[in-house]
């Protein structure tokens, strides 16, 4: 069970508030404490003070005059309003019927008859009250009165909800300045961020900025470091690929020709046999080269988009076809004629590479849905094999992934690009292809067109791309 909250701002705010949670309260609580103490001492001493003063009254009436006991307290009373017990030998007088002797501690009574006075708070019908009581010295006699700490205790009880309202505001004070602090301290990962997912887009112009902030320029001058490393390698690396590529189609054409001619002579045993290799070899050579050109073009950002309204029905039946298919396992549900802004050759190279990927890794393809999905085209192939384990679902799409399932040794390879063009070809179209399990077993493969296709100019660059290849 996770208990405290993920991701680094939602903490951040959680430890500022924690933090100002145990100040606020640490200060409540020694704000509460002497106030507490400095309001009870002063008030135990101010009417010590005068608890002193009513027992000399006391003392004088009752020395001086025959007046009985119950007198004197009223005179005491009348003076300062005193809640007094008067113990005149063995008698008592009490000023107020509830405040008597039995609302005296024995031990204070106790303390008193030993020490000559005592204090102590007690409550009494749960009203708290400061009880002090002094001996009358030269009489056998004692004093204790009753003081009334209401207001005091309302005093406290205002304080302490005074200071529990401030503990909650500090809190979420510091909930609040952990969250912005937070904020203005991960903007700078934000933009680190962003510019690895601008990078990763394929934008490897991105750079960091730092506004004279010297903590942060080692970061950012590492940052920027790596990303022209990497975009020079990228570069150099598609120079080669595509340098490559191209001083290789002029000898591999020339090479085809030149096994065609030989095909066509009168060839026995083993020179018709190796010949025949040579023409497997050449021509899994010579598409490996033009898929490569292709996607150099898409890397290099000079392949455009020949955008048309397209028939999606019509256009996948003709790949179907084209791959030795029966076109009725071609299904739609978009109605006759319907009409799909696509680059028309683009998308047939998608329909065909799903096709031959299924026939060459799937044990062949079963059927095709075509559907809209709020004006979006989506296609989607399934196959009878055994279906893609979900960690590969994204490495299949990777350039020269084979999988994991033994071909048979007198079928041609795949050239590994097969599926990573089929996912450059819809990503120029704004869309994206994913893979998962088909209803009736195996793998289903689904690209998704978005209705409205990014326009990337008015003729494609679709000379030289392959239809074949597979990616596993």
């Amino acid at each position: 069970m996770r208990i405290l909250p993920s991701g680094l701002r939602a903490r951040s705010a959680t430890a500022f508030a924690v933090l100002a949670l145990i100040l606020s309260l640490t200060l409540s609580v020694v704000t509460y404490q002497l106030a507490r103490w400095y309001l009870l001492e002063q008030r135990e001493s101010l009417a010590t003070r005068q608890v002193m003063l009513n027992a000399l009254v006391s003392k004088g009436l009752v020395a001086a005059s025959d007046a009985e006991a119950d007198d004197v307290l009223e005179s005491v009373r009348s003076l300062s309003n005193a809640r007094a017990v008067l113990r005149v030998d063995d008698t008592w007088y009490a000023a107020v019927v509830e405040l008597s002797e039995n609302s005296i501690p024995i031990d204070v009574v106790d303390t008193v008859e030993s020490d000559g006075a005592a204090r102590r708070r007690v409550q009494v019908n749960d009203v708290p009250y400061l009880v002090v009581g002094v001996s009358l010295p030269g009489l056998d006699a004692a004093y204790f009165e009753f003081v009334p700490l209401t207001e005091y205790r309302r005093t406290l009880e205002t304080l302490l909800t005074v200071l529990a309202v401030g503990a909650s505001v500090t809190t979420v004070g510091g909930a609040l300045a952990g969250w912005f602090t937070s904020r203005r301290v991960l903007r700078p990962l934000g933009e680190v961020a962003a510019a690895a997912r601008a990078m990763s887009a394929g934008d490897l112009t991105r750079r960091l900025r730092v506004d004279s902030d010297r903590d942060l320029e080692p970061v950012a001058a590492s940052f920027n470091e790596m990303a022209a490393s990497l975009e020079a390698r990228i570069d150099r690396e598609l120079r080669f690929t595509a340098d490559v590529s191209h001083e290789l189609r002029t000898p591999l054409t020339a090479m085809a020709s030149a096994v065609s001619l030989a095909k066509r002579a009168k060839l026995t045993g083993r020179a018709e046999f190796a010949v025949s290799v040579l023409d497997d070899q050449v021509d899994h050579l010579l598409r490996l080269t033009l898929e490569l050109l292709e996607i150099s073009r898409i890397d290099a950002g000079v392949a455009e988009l020949d955008l048309d309204d397209v028939d999606v029905e019509q256009a996948t039946k003709r790949a179907a076809e084209a791959a030795g298919l029966d076109i009725h396992i071609v299904h739609s549900n978009m109605g006759d004629g319907a009409l799909h802004r696509l680059d028309r050759t683009r998308f047939e190279r998608v329909v065909a590479n799903l096709l031959e990927n299924a026939d060459r890794y799937g044990g062949g393809c079963t059927s095709v849905e075509l559907s809209q999905v709020d004006g979006d085209l989506l296609i989607a192939v399934d196959d009878a094999g055994p279906g893609v384990d979900p960690a590969e679902r994204v490495a299949i799409f990777g350039r020269f992934h084979r999988g994991n399932i033994e071909q048979p040794a007198d079928r041609p390879k795949g050239t590994g690009l097969g599926l990573s063009l089929v996912e450059e070809h819809v990503r120029m179209h704004g869309g994206e292809v994913w893979v998962t399990d088909s209803e009736w077993g195996g793998a289903r493969f689904v690209a998704r067109f978005p209705a409205s296709a990014g326009d990337g100019g008015d003729s494609g660059d679709s000379g030289d791309g392959a239809s074949g290849g597979s990616d596993g």
